[in-house]
């Protein structure tokens, strides 16, 4: 028999070859190079030498394992998969630190396993389970298919990765570079299994270059710390390889009674993201005795008991419902069956009445075991605790540790039982706070199998309290980090209960009720604060030195905080009882460590003429019928209306808005507020945003909280007062409980006096934030009806001095406003007269040194973009200096300022700086709000925009605001003393013309300069059209079909696409006419100006504004619509005008010369010109088309450097699409047709490629870019060529989550390379990289140039989403498809990948 030549054979040539099913790598992919050729035969000499020794042929090995081993290390390298690609791997779904050891059952397959205890509310929580795991879990909750009335099972998977499974094994994709970091591309379920789908595609295809195996990565397990990831070959098929959606449907088609939900959840997604309404809409539904949940995340650890916890507390209210037995009965539930009903006792004060003996006897008995069990609690608690500190502190014995420091004992204890500061502060917010929280608790400790929601807070924090900063710095923030999302789950998880127990049907979602409640919401954020103090969240214990310190040091170290003398500005004077009063005190809202503060201030108060004992800083704002005041006394309420009926003895009603947001409760007749024991001098935030109705609830709380208390110490109260040099010191006072009162009941009382009937209203304000539009809008609904010529107003809040003048300057605002407009409507004849006298005016108040009043660059900036920017300033600057009896808001900016510059200690200097920016915000909202009552009337304000809508509808102000947040102390500046850059060398004339303009878009401090500069021109572009920069001209289609086929198009018909800079208007008729649009020529052209930044021809030049220190910055707007900056440009067009007419015909410009190499300067040109020469951009295009030039002018803004906004690509798109029948040319120009201009060419491309494509989708799938750079095909791309393809981590994560995310890259990097004649969009990118990398990581440059790099990786990253939606929408054949915008808007992934800052 010839044995041998059955065996395959290989000559030497055919040594590159491989057998069909196991290319090495994929051909058409990754094509050869020869030198690799060489490497590979050079490599079989020794088996050559072989051959010719014996003179006989080779025998070749059956097997693959030569080819798979060497394939292995490129095969990540080289991954072209559009979710499977380059650096990306799969990874077996194994977590081997995070399995439970202690669980009831065991099940194969599928870890961490459980039920919540008791087991009658049928929750169960599991990590990812095998398929063989999955079938044994449905077995167990007996689900089988053929079972006699199985039970019905809901299973809820919480994963957020991608997962397919093989073999019946799930993996997961991961980055090769952090292969146990979990990669979170959405959190959207279709998106995901859109991606699974993918993923599964991608591992056939690759499985087919390996003879049906691919490369896996195993993770193996280790005694301590992570175990090896082992490069794996396994073996897939079609039968084998399933997504999870996959794997339910063929479970359910077996039989099995199971339904399945996927509800995405990444360890870091907020919990407001709806996802706590998405299990409750599939839970509600759910019958709770016959159907059992099921929740599974990647190890079955947090996420898991989370929603076991949630769906727990859903449960137990559906089983109620139905009048089942209560699972986590409340202990007081005894108690109150038994007194249930409170009776009035004999001295009528309700109470428990005084019943039988037998009843008596029971209640003792209740009383006595409510108190055991809280017994009970607390042992049990320090029990926990001490084993909790046991585990993680080692150098010494916990219980010696905390019997030596009982303060911190105490501390701990109460962190373990959940009582943190924030906790206790949600609760006052709730109703039934306590309930809710204690259901909560038996909840938590009911489903601890894996992980106990609340230790967790704890055993973090003494974690990172034991984590020294110099063994590892990001392991101690990741603990804190974690330490601070547990304290949140905790927070919410008391929020859902209560919202759970207060919404019958769930007719409302958990996520608008929480909307309602913003003082819950501005605990979140103080929750997620990234800023000061983090450790503060934690308090009680936000300060562990003791336990970092316990090993080291002396053990004899007092206990106690830090600087307990100096307390936020007050020293705080006590004995020891009343700081055991104050650390025991324990009502909702009243609770430990508060204190009742008197509201009195009397060292802030000023002298002020005619002022009320009681009402500090009492005063009325002249020529008005309003008041405002410090917060009042009883007495002195009935004062200030006595005193308001003598001086408007017509009046018939006083309104009196109160604008205090914490609460407050009067004793004895004196106002006194919530403190904080240790920042007696500081408001409570805890209540920010709180709405009146609520914050009156909360004050009902607290003054029973005071009853309660003043029963406990038998009729005597312990208040804080404060002494005039500033120390908080503790009283008794003696207080009847008649006279404890709350501020609605006392304004009640006062219903009419002397003649005058009194109107209370609470519009609470947070102190030391601008207003929000909600307090704005009550506001002004309130000065709307009320008659201002029979009403007085008087507002008040602590101090009489912040938010009392803001508001008295709104008011006033309001009523002018008003008044305008009715003397309007009455005068219609006039109405012109009086316009231009207004404009006269504010032109002489600009002239008049007398009222130089200042400015700031963010105001100014404002000021462009609103109509009639400096009338409107000047309105409001009259109001603030009319109201500035106490406080001149305007003066106290410059004087925080003057404060800042000169401290000499930082935190002061933050201090001031903050206090002056506050200022400054109030300033920028009180010209914005002037701003919109100048552009509606009265009688319109039901069907008009509201204030919210008109800032909402401005994207740009929110530019402004970033703006003026990220300068700091360098806003606080004003602008008159703008100091000039000296080396400009300018003459005085100039400065003094710089200086004091006084446009509406020209205004001080501003210049005009020339558009062109040296070094504008690229010289290596074909062409060169004089007076129009970089002018280059491109087919607009890529031409996608193969080259085999003919060309669809005739060349002589082909539409074109053309780039320019900013042109001369000769240079405007040279580039139409280079293009054949000449009055002669017969092509139509559609020219879009992409320029976001206000321009003006003057003698036929471009000048563009820029600020007097900023000469070569573009003057930013993000946001800014086409129509703002035309009108911008035309107002900047009259105030040229009025400039020249003043200069007798001159104006003064800047120009930019290069003096040396690198180095610009801006010299001033005096140019005489006339009037006729002055034109904005829409004149110039105006003009060429009335000299017969065909030409359609349109206008986009974007800004430079940074992605177009959605809605700007939406505004490209409707321009290529309305005139691609008509033009044969589009031009795109930006100021130097660079960045926006390649832009827009590449967008217009995409535009016309997808518009024309004809079945070639496949072909460019298919195909791979010709002129793409062919690199080594074993090792791979080198890193700058994968980076130079534009692969950076965040483009791939991109291409993977979206629809046609391959062929989308592709176009756009096909239409990239066709437009790169003055800039490639992925070479800039790298090149900034490199330029980043070579920085000083930190530096001001660094960051400058981040910046940059970022703006440039995220426009790449949107031009290939916008390829994506194109392609999408050329899907559906134009049935009606969503705006670009609102696409964005529901695929919120893309904008989450995008936001990412990393160039890696």
């Amino acid at each position: 028999m010839h044995i041998h030549q059955q065996l395959p054979t290989t000559s030497l040539d055919d040594l590159t070859e491989r057998p069909a099913s196991v290319p090495l790598v994929d051909r058409s992919a990754l094509p050869l190079a020869s030198r690799d050729v060489k490497a590979l035969r050079k490599s079989r000499v020794a088996s050559e030498s072989t051959i010719s020794m014996t003179g006989k042929q080779a025998v070749a090995p059956l097997d693959l394992m030569g080819n798979l081993k060497r394939a292995e290390p490129s095969v990540v390298k080289t991954r072209t998969g559009s979710v499977l690609s380059r650096g990306f791997i799969l990874k077996t779904d194994y977590y081997p630190s995070g399995r439970a050891l202690d669980l009831d059952l065991n099940v194969h397959g599928a870890p961490n396993f459980r039920a919540s205890r008791p087991d009658n509310t049928n929750v169960f929580g599991v990590a990812q389970p095998r398929t063989q795991g999955l079938r044994a879990i449905l077995s167990v909750l007996r689900c089988r298919p053929g079972t006699t009335s199985p039970s019905h099972v809901v299973w809820f998977s919480t994963r957020e990765e991608p997962i397919v499974y093989i073999s019946g094994r799930p993996f997961v994709l991961r980055d090769s570079a952090e292969p146990r970091r979990t990669l979170s591309l959405s959190d959207r379920a279709e998106n995901l299994e859109a991606i699974e789908e993918r993923l599964k595609n991608d591992i056939l295809q690759e499985s087919a270059k390996h003879g049906g195996l691919i490369l896996t990565h195993n993770e193996l397990p280790a005694e301590s710390g992570d175990g090896a990831v082992l490069p794996t070959w396994t073996h897939v098929d079609n039968v084998n390889v399933r997504t999870s959606r996959e794997l339910w449907d063929e479970m359910r088609a077996d039989g099995w009674n199971v339904e399945y939900h996927r509800i995405p959840i990444s360890p870091d997604r907020p919990i407001e993201d709806n996802y706590l309404d998405a299990y409750l809409r599939v839970i509600k539904n759910t019958d709770p005795v016959r159907s059992a949940l099921v929740f599974s995340c990647g190890m079955g650890a947090v996420r898991t008991t989370f929603a076991m916890v949630a769906a727990v507390i859903v449960r137990r209210k559906m089983l109620l419902a139905r009048g089942l037995e209560d699972p986590y009965p409340s202990r007081s539930s005894l108690l109150s069956n038994l007194g249930s009903g409170s009776y009035k006792t004999g001295n009528s004060t309700p109470g428990i009445s005084t019943p039988t003996n037998q009843a008596a006897t029971d209640i003792k008995l209740a009383q006595a075991l409510e108190n055991a069990n809280a017994q009970q609690d607390q042992n049990k608690s320090l029990l926990r605790l001490t084993y909790v500190l046991q585990q993680h502190l080692h150098s010494q014995s916990v219980i010696a540790l905390l019997m030596a420091q009982p303060v911190l004992l105490e501390n701990l204890r109460k962190a373990h039982q959940g009582n943190y500061g924030v906790i206790l502060s949600l609760l006052g917010c709730l109703d039934h706070g306590l309930q809710a929280k204690r259901l909560v608790d038996r909840v938590i400790d009911a489903c601890d199998h894996v992980a106990n929601l609340r230790e967790d807070i704890l055993t973090y924090r003494v974690k990172y309290s034991l984590t020294t900063a110099d063994s590892d710095e990001s392991k101690r923030e990741n603990l804190l980090s974690k330490a601070r999302r547990a304290l949140e789950q905790y927070f919410f998880m008391i929020t859902f209960a209560s919202y759970v127990d207060s919404v019958e049907d769930f007719e409302i979602t958990f996520s608008d009720w929480l909307k309602a409640r913003t003082e819950i919401w501005n605990q979140v954020m103080f929750l997620r604060k990234t800023y000061g103090s983090r450790l503060n969240i934690f308090a009680p214990v936000n300060d562990l030195s003791l336990l970092s310190r316990s090993g080291t040091e002396d053990k004899s170290l007092v206990a106690g905080q830090k600087n307990d003398v100096e307390i936020a500005g007050g020293q705080l004077l006590g004995d020891e009882y009343s700081d055991h009063v104050v650390k025991n005190r324990s009502g909702i809202i009243l609770r430990e460590s508060t204190l009742l503060k008197s509201d009195q201030w009397l060292s802030e108060s000023h002298r002020v003429s005619d002022s009320v004992r009681g009402a500090i800083n009492f005063r009325n704002t002249p020529g008005t019928n309003i008041y405002a005041s410090g917060q009042p006394t009883e007495s002195a309420v009935d004062e200030v209306v006595h005193r308001i009926k003598e001086e408007h003895p017509d009046a018939n009603k006083v309104v009196w808005v109160t604008l205090r947001e914490e609460p407050i409760v009067y004793v004895n007749g004196a106002p006194y507020c919530l403190r904080r024991e240790r920042f007696s001098l500081r408001n409570m935030k805890d209540y920010g945003g709180i709405s009146a109705s609520r914050l009156e609830v909360l004050e009902e709380r607290l003054k029973d909280d005071v009853l309660a208390e003043l029963e406990a110490f038998g009729g005597r109260l312990l208040l804080h007062t404060e002494t005039p040099d500033g120390s908080v010191i503790p009283i008794w006072e003696e207080v009847q409980s008649s006279n404890v009162a709350v501020l609605k009941d006392t304004m009640a009382s006062r219903k009419s006096r002397h003649g005058l009937a009194l109107q209370y209203v609470r519009i609470p304000i947070t102190s030391e934030r601008p207003p929000d539009f909600a307090d704005i809008s009550e506001l002004m609904d309130l000065v709307l009806r009320t008659d201002s010529s029979s009403t007085v107003m008087v507002v008040n809040c602590q101090l009489g001095r912040g938010r009392s003048t803001l508001t008295s300057v709104l008011i006033v605002l309001i009523q002018q406003w008003l008044n305008d407009s009715r003397a309007l409507s009455q005068w219609s004849p006039r109405t012109e007269s009086r316009s231009l006298s207004m404009s006269m005016t504010s032109d002489m108040f600009h002239d008049e040194p007398g009222i130089k009043r200042h400015s700031y660059q963010v105001i100014n900036n404002l000021l462009r973009i609103v109509r009639k920017g400096p009338a409107v300033k000047n309105t409001v600057d009259e109001v603030i200096d009319r109201c500035a009896i106490v406080m001149n808001l305007r003066d106290s900016i410059e004087d925080e300022r003057v404060l800042a510059e000169k401290a000499t200690d930082e935190k002061q200097k933050r201090i001031h700086t903050s206090k002056g920016m506050h200022n400054l915000r109030r300033y920028f909202e009180l010209i914005l709000f002037q701003a919109y009552l100048r552009s509606t009337e009265p009688d319109t304000m039901q069907s008009f925009e509201t204030f919210k809508s008109f800032i909402e509808n401005r994207p740009v102000i929110k530019t402004f605001e970033k703006e003026l947040i990220a300068e700091g102390l360098h806003a606080l500046k004003p602008l008159e003393r703008a100091d000039v850059n000296e080396n400009l060398a300018r003459p005085d004339e100039v400065k003094q013309v710089v200086v004091n303009r006084s446009g509406s878009i020209l205004s001080a401090s501003t210049i005009l300069k020339s558009d062109f500069f040296c070094n504008l021109q690229k010289m290596s572009l074909p062409e060169r059209i004089e007076g129009s920069p970089n002018f280059r001209r491109v087919p607009l289609t890529l031409k996608l079909a193969s080259s085999r086929a003919s060309s669809p198009i005739d060349p002589i018909d082909e539409k074109m696409v053309c780039g320019s800079g900013m042109p001369t208007v000769q240079g405007l008729r040279r580039a139409l006419t280079r293009v054949n649009a000449d009055p002669q020529g017969h092509s139509m052209v559609y020219w879009t100006s992409l320029r976001e930044e206000p321009v003006l021809y003057i003698a036929g030049r471009p000048h563009v504004l820029r600020i007097v220190d900023k000469p070569l910055e573009n003057v930013e707007a993000t946001g800014v619509t086409t129509a703002m900056v035309e009108a911008m440009e035309e107002r900047l067009k009259k105030d040229v005008i009025r400039e020249v007419r003043m200069g007798d015909g001159r104006i003064l410009l800047h120009d930019e010369i290069e003096e040396r190499p690198g180095v610009f300067a801006i010299i001033p040109i005096w140019e005489t010109v006339d009037e006729d020469d002055i034109m904005t951009p829409r004149d110039v295009f105006d003009l060429m088309a009335k000299e017969g030039f065909k030409i359609n002018y349109g206008r986009v803004a974007i800004t430079d450097e940074q992605a177009p906004l959605p809605d700007a690509l939406s505004q490209l798109l409707e321009r290529v699409r309305s005139g691609y029948a008509e033009a044969d040319d589009f031009i795109f120009n930006c100021q130097m047709g660079r960045g926006r201009t390649t832009t827009g060419m590449v967008t217009a491309c995409l535009i016309s490629t997808t518009m024309n494509w004809q079945g070639e989708e496949n072909y460019i799938d298919g195909q791979e870019d010709p002129d793409s750079v062919e690199y080594d095909s074993i090792d791979g791309p080198s890193e700058e060529q994968a980076y130079r393809q534009g692969e950076y981590k965040t483009i791939l994560q991109l291409v993977s989550v979206l629809s046609h995310g391959k062929i989308a890259k592709r176009l756009t990097d096909r239409a990239i390379d066709l437009m790169q004649d003055v800039q490639n969009l992925r070479k800039s990118i790298y090149d900034y990289k490199l330029k980043v990398e070579a920085l000083e990581k930190g530096s001001a440059k660094q960051r400058k140039l981040m910046n940059v790099a970022v703006n440039y990786l995220y426009r790449y990253g949107a031009l290939i989403v916008f390829a994506n939606y194109l392609i999408e929408t050329r899907e559906t054949q134009g049935r009606e498809t969503r705006e670009f915008s609102d696409w964005l808007r529901e695929h919120r992934e893309i904008a989450k990948l995008l936001g990412r800052r990393s160039l890696d």
